[in-house]
C-alpha cells in the first residue's frame, strides 16, 4: 500500500487486509488528502477485526461423538444403535477434525454405503449423522453449520407393509393355548390385540395391567399410553407370578411365527403391530385413533396404512372429470 504522485495528483493505492484482499484506488488534489484517507481505512480494517480471534476447532469427530452419546446417546431409545452407526461413520471417514468434515466427504461415504445397504437403510443412517451435528449445534458446542445439512435422502418407493391376513390370523389364535411358552403366547397376543411394539410387551410389570386395561410406559416416544384390552387378556397376564411377567423371547416368538405360518425371509415380530393397524382400518377404524392407540410420533407413519380403508380415495369415482361431465349431460 502506498501513497503516490500521478501527473497532477495523488493516489492513495491500498490493500488493507495483505496481497491477496481487497484493493482500493482513490484519487486526491492534495498528498495531505491522499494520506489522510489511507489511515483512515487502515484503521477502519483493524477496527473490524477480532481483538481476540477465537481459535479453530481442532477436535475430531471422534471426540464429539463421545460428547454426543454421553449427553444425548444415552438418554434416548436406540442411542446404543446409533452410536455404533456414527462410530462406523467415523472410521470409514477416517476420524477427520470434525470442522473440516465436508458434505462431499459425507456424501461419498453414503454412495460407498449404498453398494451394500438399502436406500431405506442409507437414509436412516444420514439421518442419524445429520441429527448429531444438529444437536451439537443447538447445544453450542460447534459453531459451525452441518457439514450434512446439503444431502438430501435417496427417494426410495414405498414398499407395502406385511401384515397377516384372516386365515393365519385364526391359525395362530388357534395354536396359541398349545405353545408350550404361555407367557411368549400371552405376548404375541398382546401385540395382535394392542399393536403394541415387542418389546413394550414384553418388558410389562404387574401392576401395569388392571383388569380390561393395559398401561404401556417403556415406549419409544417415552409417552406412557393406556389401552383398554379384553378381560380374558389382562387375566391371562396377571395369572403369571412374579411382578416382572416376561422374559426377553422375541427371538423365539420369530422363529414360532415363521414356523407356523411360513412367512416370506426378514419377517420379524413387528408384523403383529402392522397387522392390528392394518385390519383396525380395514375394519373401518378411525386414523386419528389409529395413531393414538399403538403410539405411533406422528400422524404421517399412520396415514402409512389409510390406502386399506374401504372407503379410501373413494370420491375419485364421482369426482373425477368423466363421471361430472357424465352427470352434466343427463341433467
Amino acid at each position: 500500500m502506498a501513497v503516490r504522485k500521478k501527473d497532477n495528483s495523488w493516489i492513495a493505492d491500498i490493500r488493507p487486509h495483505g496481497a491477496k484482499g481487497k484493493r482500493i484506488i482513490r484519487k486526491f488534489t492534495t498528498k495531505a488528502e491522499a494520506t489522510r484517507f489511507e489511515s483512515f481505512i487502515i484503521a477502519q480494517s483493524v477496527a473490524d477485526k477480532d481483538w481476540n480471534p477465537s481459535l479453530k476447532d481442532s477436535r475430531l469427530l471422534s471426540e464429539l461423538i463421545t460428547i454426543w452419546q454421553d449427553e444425548h446417546g444415552v438418554t434416548i431409545s436406540g442411542g446404543r444403535k446409533f452410536e455404533l452407526i456414527l462410530s462406523h461413520f467415523c472410521k470409514a471417514v477416517n476420524d477427520p477434525i470434525a470442522a473440516d468434515l465436508t458434505s462431499q466427504a459425507i456424501s461419498k461415504w453414503r454412495s460407498e454405503r449404498l453398494k451394500k445397504i438399502k436406500a431405506t437403510t442409507a437414509n436412516n443412517e444420514l439421518a442419524v449423522v445429520k441429527g448429531m451435528f444438529n444437536w451439537l449445534r443447538k447445544r453450542q458446542y460447534i459453531t459451525y453449520e452441518n457439514p450434512a445439512a446439503a444431502i438430501e435422502n435417496v427417494k426410495v418407493q414405498e414398499q407395502e407393509r406385511p401384515y397377516l391376513n384372516s386365515s393365519q390370523i385364526k391359525v395362530l389364535v388357534e395354536n396359541l393355548p398349545t405353545l408350550p411358552d404361555q407367557r411368549m403366547a400371552t405376548i404375541i397376543q398382546t401385540c395382535l390385540e394392542t399393536g403394541c411394539r415387542w418389546s413394550e410387551a414384553e418388558n410389562l410389570t404387574r401392576d401395569r395391567v388392571t383388569a380390561g386395561r393395559i398401561v404401556f410406559t417403556n415406549t419409544k416416544s417415552k409417552k406412557k399410553r393406556a389401552v383398554p384390552v379384553r378381560g380374558e387378556l389382562t387375566e391371562k397376564r396377571l395369572s403369571f407370578p412374579g411382578d416382572q411377567l416376561f422374559r426377553p423371547c422375541s427371538w423365539n416368538a420369530t422363529r414360532y411365527l415363521n414356523a407356523l405360518l411360513d412367512l416370506p425371509k426378514g419377517i420379524s415380530t413387528h408384523i403383529l403391530r402392522h397387522t392390528f393397524a392394518s385390519h383396525f382400518v380395514m375394519g373401518g377404524g378411525n386414523l386419528i385413533t389409529l395413531q393414538r392407540i399403538p403410539g405411533h410420533s406422528n400422524i404421517e407413519m399412520t396415514m402409512r396404512y389409510a390406502h386399506l380403508a374401504p372407503e379410501h380415495l373413494e370420491d375419485a369415482l364421482s369426482l373425477n372429470p368423466v363421471s361430472q361431465m357424465e352427470r352434466k349431460w343427463k341433467a
